[in-house]
């Protein structure tokens, strides 16, 4: 095999849901870099236990064990780093983003969005166990994501939001529209635009049952807003 050929056994990966989560964890939460002979993918977290996961998901599919670092600058954060020039290109082959995400234009992969059910599942809890906030703002539950992204790639942000609506429709969860509001001037001077979308509390048990969190804080909160939907239904029966 020669330096930076594809094993068969990754390429037969394709219809793996474990695959498309670490597509969704790293398109959420991570970082991949190819350039030259260097190709390294990366994912963060506050949690180690997730840090775990993800180098114990790398070493199930591909045989790679990471590098784990510590982070201490601001608030603890974790990065683990797979450095394999072999593997970035087969991520970047399968639909992962390279480089800045904010100024990338990339969509969910074809794989993964005409995908079976578990395919969409596992992509989907990935990106949202990286990036989506569950809050209760004026007695008002709601999940939400947000992606940022360069004013001049607001039509290709707008299409990848769609993406997750649409999958996420597959499940019975109905979205609210995409938003979108004024983001931030970034360290080389460009502008950039927020998109965000919301799932609204009667979508809980749904999005519990078929999608769900692997984050004990996030998931914590959505059991007790489905807790307090099931008291808010009872009373009203009563």
């Amino acid at each position: 095999m020669r330096e930076y050929d594809i094993p068969i056994e990754w390429e037969n990966l394709i219809k793996n849901k474990e695959l498309a989560r670490v597509v969704g964890d790293i398109t959420g939460d991570g970082h991949l870099q190819l350039s030259g002979r260097r190709g390294i993918a990366s994912f963060y977290s506050k949690h180690m236990e997730e840090i775990k996961r993800e180098n114990n998901r790398f070493m199930k599919l591909f045989g790679i064990k990471g590098h784990v670092y510590t982070d201490n600058r601001k608030t603890v954060r974790y990065k683990l780093m797979i450095p394999s020039k072999r593997l970035a290109i087969f991520l970047e082959s399968i639909g992962v983003p390279v480089g800045n995400k904010t100024n990338k234009e990339f969509s969910v992969p074809d794989w993964i969005l005409k995908g079976c059910e578990e395919i969409k599942s596992s992509y989907l809890r990935g990106i949202f166990t990286s990036e989506a906030c569950i809050s209760l703002t004026k007695k008002r539950w709601r999940i939400h994501i947000e992606q940022y992204k360069s004013v001049k790639l607001e039509k290709a942000g707008i299409q990848f939001m769609l993406h997750i609506c649409q999958m996420l429709k597959d499940f019975g969860i109905i979205t609210s529209p995409i938003r979108t509001g004024k983001g931030n001037i970034r360290r080389d001077g460009t502008k950039s635009i927020r998109m965000q979308l919301d799932i609204e509390k009667r979508y809980f048990n749904k999005f519990y049952k078929y999608i769900g969190f692997d984050n004990k804080v996030k998931n914590e909160k959505l059991r007790i807003a489905m807790r307090e939907n099931k008291r808010g239904l009872e009373h009203n029966l009563l």
